[in-house]
């Protein structure tokens, strides 16, 4: 395989791998600075309350927030909208449509050879539906 044709083909990859690498450490980082910052404003309680001779107040104990921020988390989890299905199916099966027709009317010969593609989306959203309908509450 020419290398031209190598670089193309996976450079997109490369770049959108790139970018979503990019995005989580940039979270990660807010992250830490939040955590820095807090560290600084409970450091500083503690510095005035000594100077002033009061009990020092109690470090936070950040495992437990963690904990509790996640059993918070799996709570949310339970009230999902049962209706979710219903939603994800319609969008799968009008972009697959879309998808289907977009290629099967292109012009290109690459394209009409792959148009049936976008059917595989449709029939996902056909699936959730199923899903919908089954589960659905009464």
């Amino acid at each position: 395989m020419d290398a031209g044709i190598f670089l193309a083909r996976t450079l997109p990859g490369i770049l959108i791998t790139a970018l979503v690498a990019a995005f989580v450490l940039v979270l990660r980082h807010q992250n830490l600075q939040r955590y820095r910052i807090r560290l600084e404003v409970i450091q500083k309680e503690r510095l005035v309350a000594m100077e002033k001779g009061l009990p020092m107040p109690e470090l936070p104990d950040y495992d437990q927030a963690d904990a509790r921020r996640f059993a918070e988390t799996l709570a949310l989890a339970d009230r999902v909208n049962p209706r979710w299905a219903l939603g994800a199916g319609a969008i799968l099966l009008l972009g697959g449509v879309g998808v289907t027709l977009a290629l099967f009317l292109s012009g290109e010969p690459y394209h009409n050879r792959v148009w049936s593609m976008g059917i595989i989306p449709v029939f996902v959203g056909l699936g959730l539906f199923l899903h919908y309908r089954v589960t659905r509450p009464s």
